[in-house]
């Protein structure tokens, strides 16, 4: 199937997607806030460990002036925690499919799209979390969310890249899943999200962590809602061409595999 398929097949993505978000917190009694509860858990311990065991300051905002370690991390990690969750849960989406896959024809990229969908939609609340949260800290963000929705907007368009070529690998190699549980943890340790990469001395760590895969979204981020200025054109130029070209790999490697997917599972 290609985008094309896709594209004219669209009302079953938004019913695949409405039923991700459905069945996402079933029979739960915090429902949506348990969200919440991952990042805001993280953020207490990451709060403890950098203010208190280690004493360290909180990076200032630039221009902002604000300087407070829980909305630093915070801002980083609720971005981060989309890209790793929808690709962890996206790359076991296409086997779990194979019911629906070798009965109906339809385009297989709609398993992976539903659940970027529905997990845009939760990053969105829990933004809007976030956005009271810097205000009530003394941040003016209402001006910068234009800019924050599309600097997520080329992050979705990045993890749905990579979670179309790893749910197609998934299908011939389970190893993926086993994988992505440890590079995910690499990628959130070399991210900005605990850190400000201006305090790393090692040049060639410093400059991944600016200008990562994963690190330069998370940069852009806090320039938008942490400091309050437009991320550099440099910065913005990498987050374009990152987001188009991982987006095309991963649509080309899981059209040619998809064919395959039925006679695999």
């Amino acid at each position: 199937m290609s985008l094309r398929s896709a594209v004219a097949h669209r009302n079953l993505l938004y019913l695949l997607s409405l039923k991700e978000l459905r069945t996402r917190y079933k029979k739960s009694v915090l429902g949506w806030a348990w969200s919440l509860l991952n990042p805001l858990t993280q953020m207490g311990i990451f709060s403890v460990i950098f203010l208190y065991v280690f004493k360290a300051t909180p990076p200032i905002g630039d221009p902002s002036g604000l300087k407070n370690f829980p909305l630093y991390f915070l801002s980083g990690a609720l971005p981060f925690n989309f890209f790793a969750i929808t690709v962890g849960v996206a790359i076991g989406s296409v086997q779990g499919g194979a019911g629906l896959i070798k009965k109906v024809q339809f385009p297989h990229e709609h398993l992976v799209f539903s659940v970027v969908v529905a997990q845009f939609v939760t990053l969105l609340i829990e933004l809007v979390v976030l956005a009271v949260a810097l205000l009530l800290a003394g941040n003016m963000v209402l001006p910068w969310l234009p800019v924050l929705l599309l600097v997520l907007g080329l992050l979705a368009l990045f993890t749905t890249g990579v979670a179309l070529m790893l749910s197609a690998a998934n299908v011939f190699y389970h190893d993926v899943n086993y994988l992505w549980g440890i590079l995910s943890q690499i990628l959130f340790y070399s991210t900005p999200v605990i850190y400000n990469p201006a305090i790393i001395e090692v040049r060639a760590l410093r400059f991944i962590a600016n200008y990562g895969p994963t690190g330069s979204f998370i940069t852009a981020v806090h320039n938008v809602v942490y400091d309050l200025r437009m991320p550099g054109n440099g910065r913005l130029l990498q987050l374009v061409v990152m987001s188009f070209a991982m987006f095309a790999l991963g649509a080309w490697a899981f059209d040619k595999l998809s064919p395959r997917f039925a006679e695999e599972m």
